[in-house]
């Protein structure tokens, strides 16, 4: 049996972080992570505000390009330009990269493991087939929105948007991150996020919304890219696919005994920068933060009929990001 004082299962930004900061001061620190190759394949629209820069430490290597300002378009054909800098990431090598700093700070890294149980003190992981038997002292599950380490508390994500997106060629550069609300993208919205020469081009939906439908997400965002076509935007040649969930029933509970949730794992999403800066102090304001933008997306989906009236009141652009 192997003895850790930390194990963190998950390593994305929260988990690689969080695995830094704890061999600072001394700690002996296990990360996990299932993926073969840490930050792969990206799940990210890759954008992060400017302000973020101050809090957290990102290489110019990780910077595909800067952004002015969001662009958010209204079913009715008007466009609200915001100001919003920000950057476009790589966000594959900025995940490698938080990884390496933990491995830098004494960290014990293993790629391609699994968390699969827990029995009272021992958790049991498997390290390329291979079953292993540990405890650590505190275990904080970074893993996702459907997350194992979760489960062992019973604080799990139940509600989500459903995400798929696109890598297209753009037909020329662009510097503002793009936003489109209609009707068919119930629960959520359809984004053009330039990359340099290409850009990220996904939908996210209410994920009960797609079950009830004839319409499948794959089908919806190529209308989407169809339509983005049209409008002189981008090449109709997608080259790399990804999808995945996104949380949106707002911050879980997420300490309990010696376990703690952080990330997805705990629900702690916002509609535009994704994660929280995770060297922060979440808890008093970005979970009051986070429960105000679950209480108006619930608001929007209720009046989804009204969406050109509705939209300004709740999307978190207007009240959080906008300035003239």
């Amino acid at each position: 049996m192997l003895n850790y004082d930390i194990l963190i299962v998950g390593a994305g930004p929260a988990g690689s972080s969080a695995a830094s900061e704890a061999a600072k001061y001394g700690a002996k620190v296990l990360l996990i992570e299932k993926k073969k190759i840490i930050g792969e394949p990206v799940q990210c629209a890759e954008f992060i505000p400017k302000p973020i820069l101050s809090e957290v430490e990102i290489s110019r290597d990780s910077i595909v390009q800067e952004i002015k300002g969001m662009r958010t378009h209204l079913p009715n054909g008007e466009c609200v330009e915001s100001y919003l800098p920000g950057y476009m990431l790589n966000r594959s090598t900025f995940d490698k990269e938080l990884a390496m700093k933990a491995v830098d700070s004494r960290v014990e890294v293993c790629i391609n493991t699994l968390c699969s149980s827990k029995k009272k003190e021992k958790i049991f992981i498997n390290k390329n087939g291979r079953e292993i038997d540990v405890t650590a002292k505190v275990i904080i599950g970074a893993d996702g929105p459907k997350s194992t380490v979760g489960k062992w508390i019973n604080s799990v994500n139940r509600d989500f948007i459903i995400g798929m997106q696109y890598s297209v060629p753009l037909v020329s550069s662009l510097e503002f991150t793009e936003v489109y609300f209609d009707q068919d993208f119930f629960g959520g919205y359809g984004w053009l996020f330039p990359k340099g020469e290409s850009a990220n081009v996904g939908v996210g939906i209410k994920y009960n919304s797609i079950t009830k439908t004839n319409k499948s997400l794959s089908s919806i965002l190529k209308k989407f890219v169809k339509v983005l076509e049209e409008d002189g935007k981008v090449k109709n040649s997608p080259f790399l696919t990804t999808s995945g969930l996104i949380p949106v029933g707002g911050p879980l509970n997420t300490v309990k005994d010696n376990i703690m949730l952080v990330g997805d794992a705990a629900g702690q999403t916002h509609p535009i920068t994704g994660g929280i800066d995770y060297e922060k102090e979440w808890k008093d304001i970005f979970g009051k933060e986070l429960e105000r933008a679950r209480t108006k997306r619930c608001f929007l989906e209720s009046n989804w009929d009204k969406l050109d009236r509705i939209v300004k009141k709740c999307w978190t652009v207007f009240r959080e990001y906008y300035y003239e």
